[in-house]
């Protein structure tokens, strides 16, 4: 794609009004995106837009006369400064297999390492309130899989996205972090670390031009690009409504196979996935069962996987009092007052025991309570 073109299609992109279905009739008209904008730049909106219902004939015309404006020497420079790359859906290497006018048929992306998108792909997804117990799971699910070579996916939200990235980056592998803004706006603001983890391990895609900020509508289309350009999807936590399910709703539309993390029936955050195995999806209860299910699909076509390597867990501590926590803890987070009704130790020993779990990295609390990692 040379430069000129990329140019185009960003100015397109960023045209006042333009949709994805928009978009996607434009450049069905006019496969070249320099050609498309040169017939908007003539006032030839109107065979983009001539069957839209919705509008009236006052906003026909601000469309048209709006996209006769169209800015490639502005786009040009925006792209050069932020080093921003462009794909379509006529390109070569799109990486989205289907034609779907609720998916973008422009993706910009940033970052050092554009290769990710060349391997499989596995999206990791869940709930912004993540337990422990769901972080240290997509945390080492990520790191598990990126070490076998495989991108992980996911939304640089809080809770589970941005655990299946920092696990993914500090097994030195690949990610791409899908947002529903601009390239050059962190949201939250809190991730800007991660955003910079991101960029360096991997790419950050949109579908929107630069300085668009969050807004409640955009969040549905990111989750479907993330189910579109993964291979696999996996849930880890999830609520009964939320962004999680709406990906895993767009995957299972697209075919990609769906797996979500069984949960304790105590645990809120684990209702949606106990929901999605009830409806069909497959139960995650190892790593090799992504692997599995990328076989099934036609990202197993792309980079081979390399032998999974089991995420090393610190041994259990010698002393006595930390093995009683743990057998009390069963897996399950409990507070202080129950542990004590379930061992033979006093509280002072087992807030000693406590804090030496926690420093091993065994134990954490959380709100009160004990959580087993």
């Amino acid at each position: 794609m040379t430069s000129e073109r990329e140019a185009a299609l960003y100015a397109l992109v960023a045209l006042p009004r333009m949709t994805p279905s928009r978009l996607q009739r434009a450049l069905h008209i006019w496969p070249d995106p320099i050609d498309a904008v040169k017939g908007l730049a003539s006032g030839a909106a109107i065979k983009v837009i001539g069957d839209e219902r919705r509008l009236n004939g006052e906003g026909r015309s601000q469309i048209v006369a709006g996209w006769r404006m169209v800015d490639v020497l502005s786009a040009a420079r925006i792209i050069k400064r932020n080093g921003t790359r462009l794909r379509c859906l006529h390109d070569d290497d799109w990486p989205i297999e289907e034609e779907d006018t609720t998916l973008p048929a422009v993706l910009l992306n940033e970052g050092a390492r554009e290769c990710s998108l060349m391997a499989q792909r596995v999206a990791i997804v869940g709930t912004r309130a993540a337990s422990p117990h769901g972080v240290a799971d997509a945390h080492a699910l990520a790191a598990t899989l990126a070490e076998a070579g495989i991108t992980i996916v996911s939304g640089l939200a809080l809770g589970i996205d941005a655990a299946a990235h920092r696990g993914a980056v500090e097994a030195g592998g690949q990610t791409i972090g899908v947002v529903a803004t601009g390239l050059d706006v962190t949201y939250p603001r809190s991730h800007q670390s991660l955003y910079a983890s991101v960029r360096s391990h991997g790419i950050i895609v949109s579908e929107h031009p630069h300085g668009v900020g969050p807004r409640p509508e955009r969040f549905p289309v990111r989750n479907r690009i993330i189910a579109a350009l993964a291979d696999v999807v996996v849930v880890v936590e999830a609520a009964t409504r939320g962004g999680a399910l709406s990906t895993a709703a767009a995957a299972t539309a697209l075919g990609r196979p769906v797996l979500a993390q069984p949960g304790s029936t105590r645990n809120p955050v684990a209702a949606g996935c106990n929901s999605l195995i009830a409806d069909g999806a497959l139960p995650l209860l190892d790593a090799s069962d992504v692997v599995i299910a990328l076989g099934m699909t036609s990202g197993s076509r792309r980079a081979p996987i390399r032998n999974l390597s089991s995420a090393t867990k610190p041994t259990l501590p010698a002393d006595n009092a930390g093995r009683q926590v743990m057998r009390a803890l069963g897996g399950e987070p409990a507070s202080l007052d129950e542990i004590v009704l379930r061992t033979n130790l006093d509280a002072p020993g087992i807030a000693r025991a406590v804090e030496s779990l926690c420093t091993l990295g065994l134990a954490k609390r959380v709100r009160g309570l004990i959580w087993p990692l």
